[in-house]
């Protein structure tokens, strides 16, 4: 009995075993865009390709102030470039 309760043991810790070890190597190689938040919480119907999938391109993030007045903008003196 024990033996076969031994073996029992060892299959199941060894299946369990590798189906932990994949889920961490696919969570580890997992590499994430910085806007993965935006794209799952309020998809935009512009991020969408023509195939109907999300464009996980190159975007652009503008911040403005709260008060901000377009009016009052000068691009030559208003821009700054963040790296």
């Amino acid at each position: 009995m024990i033996y076969i309760l031994s073996s029992l043991s060892l299959i199941v810790g060894f299946v369990v075993g590798w189906l932990t070890a994949e889920r961490y190597l696919a969570f580890m190689t997992k590499t994430e865009h910085e806007f993965d938040e935006l794209f799952e919480e309020n998809p935009h119907p512009e991020l969408y390709n023509k195939k109907g999938q999300i464009d996980k391109g190159e975007y652009i993030t503008m911040v403005f102030d709260p008060g901000f007045d377009p009016e009052q903008w000068d691009p030559e003196t208003d821009i700054e470039l963040l790296d």
